[in-house]
């Protein structure tokens, strides 16, 4: 008598779990870059959405990569984050802007909460047709936007840069900070070739929007993946140096140039010009040197006119003025620990984080209000791509045997 077939029948909420995780990815992923060229304000409902979808699918079919996550949470890096989210949130309590702070603090502290939770429930293992989603995203919208900067005048050439206001500008922004885990994705699948196309591809679409911001970032951060790939750690270890340096001694350098640019009587609206409004700013602080005007002062405070149009706006100078020596303390050690934990990140994908995270710090520092939605929106894509990526890696170590299991198997 024949044995009863087996009939293997597949698991419902699997299936709708991973159905709902393609379109999370999808979306963030693919209607990210290319929708950025087209909307500024479509992100925002993106990374809410897309974010949903994959705690959603991660919740029908939860990974084990949760310890994990946790104890990422738990090291230096990210103790030094909810250190400063907390000081951020303490801040409410003095800033003179209390209900733009209340909606800056809580808009950008749930996008980062919901980022974080999508990356913590991202499967185990993510898919290859998954993976592939990053690059081509990226891709299209790298197409898209040299269209846009070649049919449409007003788009590339000579003309002012407004990254805050221009639906070019941010593509543009946004492509460079997302074509890092993009590359990272082929990397991991040894697709070198096409990686390299993509860059490209990347780079025509800055060069033809001609952002300067979004050149230099690119150029800095392909300069940094050239030496990681050489010297990862000791590349790490100079870079978070000089971002320490860059948080904790931002004023001192102000002065500095501040000094020198009273004595050279520089055109006001230069760098040295800039430094110098910086560093007469700081110098009459006082005691709110050490605590800070609280969360949102800056950007609110030129916008009212308390504080000088020509003050640079810029993530060192917002940290300080809002946060004070505690804040900047704070965002000089998370830097710093960001910048050692690419060094930690498997062997593959640490010059492509490093890179990402050399880019984003160039960009904060250029000018453009970081704290704003669009940007914290930015980064929370970012890290959920480097979730999948770091799913989505071979794995070449073998599964570990229990000793009767190893006997059993020599005895067979």
């Amino acid at each position: 008598m024949a044995a009863p077939r087996t009939i293997k029948t597949e698991d419902p909420a699997l299936g709708a779990a991973q159905l709902l995780v393609r379109l999370g990815v999808a979306l963030l992923a693919i209607a990210v870059p290319c929708g950025a060229v087209g909307s500024r304000r479509l992100i925002f409902t993106l990374v809410p959405v897309g974010a949903a979808l994959l705690i959603i699918g991660g919740m029908l079919a939860p990974g084990s990569g949760r310890p994990h996550w946790r104890r990422v949470l738990l090291e230096p890096a990210g103790l030094t984050a909810m250190f400063l989210v907390g000081w951020m949130c303490l801040s409410l309590i003095w800033t003179p802007y209390v209900a733009t702070g209340s909606e800056r603090f809580f808009k950008t502290a749930g996008t980062v909460a919901l980022a974080i939770a999508a990356a913590i429930l991202l499967p185990d293992r993510t898919k290859t047709s998954n993976l592939y989603l990053l690059p081509i995203g990226i891709g299209a919208g790298a197409v898209a936007t040299i269209l846009v900067a070649l049919l449409a005048p007003s788009a590339g050439g000579a003309r002012s840069i407004d990254i805050e206001g221009s639906t070019v500008d941010r593509a543009a922004v946004g492509l460079i900070m997302l074509v890092w885990p993009a590359l990272g994705a082929l990397a991991v699948r040894e697709r070198w070739a096409s990686a390299g196309v993509l860059a490209v591809f990347v780079g025509l679409a800055a060069i033809l929007t001609w952002n300067p911001v979004a050149i230099l970032a690119m150029a800095l951060g392909a300069l940094t993946f050239v030496l990681a790939i050489r010297k990862l750690r000791q590349t790490a270890l100079v870079l978070a140096g000089i971002a320490g340096v860059l948080f904790a001694g931002a004023p001192l350098l102000a002065i500095g140039f501040g000094a020198v640019g009273a004595k050279l009587n520089v055109n006001p609206e230069g760098f040295l010009g800039f430094a110098t409004i910086w560093g007469d700013l700081m110098k009459h602080e006082g005691l709110r040197l050490l605590t800070g005007h609280g969360i949102d002062a800056t950007a609110r405070g030129i916008s009212s006119g308390f504080l000088s149009p020509q003050i640079p706006r810029t993530i060192l100078l917002e940290v300080w003025y809002d946060l004070g020596v505690i804040g900047a303390l704070a965002a000089a050690v998370l830097a710093a620990r960001a910048m050692m934990a690419a060094s930690h990140v498997s062997e593959p994908l640490g010059p492509f984080v490093l890179s990402t995270l050399v880019c984003g710090l160039t960009i904060a520092i250029s000018g453009i209000s970081t704290g704003q939605l669009w940007w914290v929106s930015l980064l929370a894509v970012v890290g959920i791509a480097y979730g999948l990526v770091i799913n989505g890696q071979y794995r070449t170590e073998r599964p570990h045997l229990s000793s009767s299991e190893a006997r059993r198997l020599s005895t067979a």
